[in-house]
Formats: C-alpha cells, structure tokens, sequence
C-alpha cells in the first residue's frame, strides 16, 4: 500500500538532486569563466600600460591603484576617510 508513496517519493528526490547538481555546475562554470575573463582583461591591460606613452613622456597611471586610492576602505571601528580639505589661507 505504501509503495506507490514511496516510488513518488523517490522519483520526486531524485529529480531534485539532479536539478540541484545541475544548477551548482551551472553556477561553477559561470565562476570559472568570469575569472578566465579578468585574467585575460587584467593582462592586456599590463600590456598596454607597459607599452603607452603619453605626448610628455611619461607612462598611463595605473587604473587599480587610481581605483584603489578613490575607493579606499576603512578599519573596522574606525572613521570613515574624509577628503582632505586644502589648508585656509
């Protein structure tokens, strides 16, 4: 009486963890990819930092510390980073 249930039941699992194996590949895949593609945006932008020149001479500032320097992130517990004023004349 009870095996029909329990055949349901197991089908129905059985689905679930398939649907549940799949999505965690899907995501996984996904993750792997987005690192393959700032691997490879992060190299050719070195590459065209090593070799840009500007019309004085000097070479392009570095967009990761620019961004870095803009978004800085303070310590726990303390004050938040303040732009510094220019002294009053």
């Amino acid at each position: 009486m009870n095996d029909p249930i329990v055949l349901i039941a197991a089908i129905i699992g059985a689905l679930a963890g398939a649907v549940s194996f799949l999505f965690r590949q899907l995501v996984l895949t996904k993750n792997h990819r987005i690192n393959d593609l700032t691997d490879e945006r992060d190299y050719w932008r070195k590459v065209v930092l090593a070799f840009s020149k500007l019309p004085d001479g000097t070479t392009m500032p570095d967009f990761d510390e620019w961004y870095q320097q803009q978004h800085r992130v303070p310590r726990l517990g303390r004050e938040p980073y303040l732009i510094d004023r220019p002294p009053e004349t």
